[in-house]
């Protein structure tokens, strides 16, 4: 019996290698646009000891925000897979490193008018005042990094030609790491322009006064679905050097899920834009 169920698996281990071969090398770096949610209660959940959170901060008005990673903050390294049964398609299969600087966010602020001085005009009598005001903020920021497991398949349209374009479905699930939460109150003497977020916090520290803490949390997982689109160029067409090479943009829009220790599960819509190249073998 051993010996049969040996066999069987020897010739399943052929078969499956005459069917499936590697013929290419992917490499991609992007950035990822899109919004994140989140409130209040949730990061005082993540942050139960911050004592900005818990402060009174029912005067301050919320709005959206957007989430932009950096170019660089997401890698994918993958192998492409020709299959027998679909010669049409390409099979990817890599790894993908992503950080995720607003995985949750959430933050307000309101404006402060107050008086300064009174000038009393010394012929009338009439007083006339001098007003001022400040604008107080808060932003919370949850981060992680995420390592993933990326599976794609693409179909392309004038493969054969230097210039070509591609679309299909892909997936991801991994787990994430380096999890903390960053909390910023701030007090701006002469108004906030931006409001609050990542360019404020980088921008207008040294004005006002500024406090910060960071806790760290416990990591969780992730997954996605999206659907890759993109436009490809094949480096040279005569020299042997440049032909396995192309260079292509890809879009990834589609929609993100988050399992966040100790909060819950989190969703969110957006698209990753990638550069990458490939590398083609006969």
């Amino acid at each position: 019996m051993k010996k049969i169920l040996f066999s069987i698996a020897l010739l399943s281990l052929g078969t499956a290698q005459a069917q499936i071969s590697i013929n290419e090398i992917y490499l991609q770096s992007g950035a990822f646009f899109g919004q994140t949610k989140g409130s209040l209660a949730d990061f005082q959940t993540l942050a139960p000891s911050s004592s900005i959170l818990q402060q009174d901060l029912s005067a301050y008005q919320s709005s959206p925000i957007y989430s932009f990673n950096l170019p660089g903050q997401s890698q994918t390294l993958s192998l492409g897979l020709k299959l027998a049964k679909l010669p049409n398609a390409t099979l990817r299969l890599g790894l993908m490193h992503t950080g995720q600087r607003n995985a949750l966010s959430a933050g307000g602020s309101y404006t402060e008018t107050f008086r300064i001085d009174t000038l009393t005009s010394s012929q009338s009598g009439e007083q006339f005042f001098i007003d001022s005001f400040s604008t107080h903020s808060y932003h919370a920021n949850y981060t992680q990094e995420q390592l993933r497991l990326d599976a794609s398949l693409i179909f392309r349209y004038k493969a054969d030609k230097r210039w070509s374009f591609f679309g299909g479905i892909g997936a991801n699930f991994g787990l994430s790491y380096n999890a903390a939460t960053t909390i910023h109150h701030r007090v701006s003497p002469y108004g906030d322009y931006y409001g609050y977020g990542f360019f404020n916090d980088i921008m207008f520290n040294d004005f006002g006064t500024h406090e910060t803490e960071t806790f760290e949390n416990k990591g969780g997982f992730g997954l996605g679905v999206y659907a890759p689109l993109g436009i490809d160029f094949q480096v040279g067409k005569k020299r042997e050097f440049w032909k396995p090479m192309h260079l292509y943009m890809e879009l990834r829009p589609g929609f993100n899920v988050n399992q966040i220790a100790g909060l819950g599960t989190t969703f969110s819509a957006g698209n990753f834009s990638n550069v990458g190249i490939r590398f083609q073998f006969k």
